[in-house]
């Protein structure tokens, strides 16, 4: 089943390459949606997909990839809108 899902992770996650990561993961696990540096020093994911693609995501952002250090994640689950073609890095 398709879902939607914002992701906002805190802890040192800029300046690290998490977003090209985090771009690459989505893809390779087919969801749609970007991902976006946040004036407070977080990243914002918004994601739509199969909902164990999505959480299977979240299962690999919770392994703290790279050299970036997650302290909080949290996810808000919605039904998709459909308003995405692919996945992105936003600035």
């Amino acid at each position: 089943m398709k879902q939607r899902v914002i992701i906002n992770i805190s802890g040192q996650v800029q300046g690290v390459n998490l977003r090209s990561m985090i771009k690459l993961r989505a893809i390779a696990l087919g969801i749609v949606g970007y991902v976006q540096n946040q004036g407070d020093r977080t990243v914002k994911i918004e994601a739509e997909g199969e909902t164990k693609n999505l959480e299977e995501l979240i299962t690999w952002l919770n392994t703290h990839p790279g050299v970036a250090q997650i302290e909080k994640l949290e996810d808000y689950w919605s039904k998709p809108e459909n308003k995405f073609t692919d996945f992105a890095i936003r600035w």
